[in-house]
């Protein structure tokens, strides 16, 4: 009798042990939960399933205002603009386009509007995933239209800049995005595309 008494002490105490080891692990889970919110991640690989047809009429949509914008004031290549919104939508596929008409992944809010997502930033050479906010335009114009002033204001400070290079290695330089190699990811999408003739169309009519 003894020696049954022992080990039904000895199974309840195994038991009490799993039971408790169990709500300790379910109790850490939704700890991080909580402080993880459900915010969704921007996936930032580029498709190649993007049809040709899509592309095409995605580069179109933005060259029109874009060129508009460049024969007012002067300041940003259509090219720019067009490679910039290719690189950061995804030809007008990514979840922040589709969410908030923004094809440029510029942070913030616009007129108090944003939405947040998760996103990749490269910070002292290393690639961390870190929560944002992102303004979300009611139109695609008020989306270029916008960036046009955040650029001008803050990484393209010049005027009548012609050459798409240039304009590349000073948003760059300036800070505009965290990856090292943004300036000729752009100037290879300008090249790919043939958008300088965008510029042309801007500069000589």
């Amino acid at each position: 009798m003894q020696k049954k008494s022992w080990r039904i002490i000895l199974i309840l105490l195994v038991t009490g042990l799993v039971i408790f080891a169990g709500l300790t692990i379910r109790n850490r889970a939704s700890r991080q939960k909580q402080a993880r919110p459900n915010v969704p991640t921007l996936v930032q690989k580029h498709p190649k399933t993007v049809p040709k047809k899509q592309r095409e009429r995605f580069i179109n949509q933005i060259a029109t205002p874009a060129i508009k914008q460049y024969r007012r004031d002067r300041r940003i290549l259509p090219s720019v603009v067009i490679a910039q919104a290719i690189l950061e939508s995804r030809y007008g596929t990514s979840q922040l386009y589709r969410a908030a008409k923004n094809p440029f992944g510029i942070k913030g809010a616009y007129e108090g509007n944003s939405v947040a997502f998760y996103t990749r930033e490269v910070i002292k050479g290393k690639s961390v995933q870190v929560l944002a906010n992102f303004r979300k335009y009611p139109s695609l114009k008020a989306a270029i239209l916008d960036h046009n002033r955040l650029v001008e204001k803050k990484f393209i400070k010049q005027k009548n800049i012609v050459s798409y290079r240039t304009s590349t290695r000073m948003l760059q330089e300036n800070g505009y995005a965290t990856d090292p190699k943004y300036a000729s990811k752009l100037n290879h999408l300008i090249v790919k595309y043939r958008l300088s003739r965008y510029d042309l169309k801007a500069i000589n009519e």
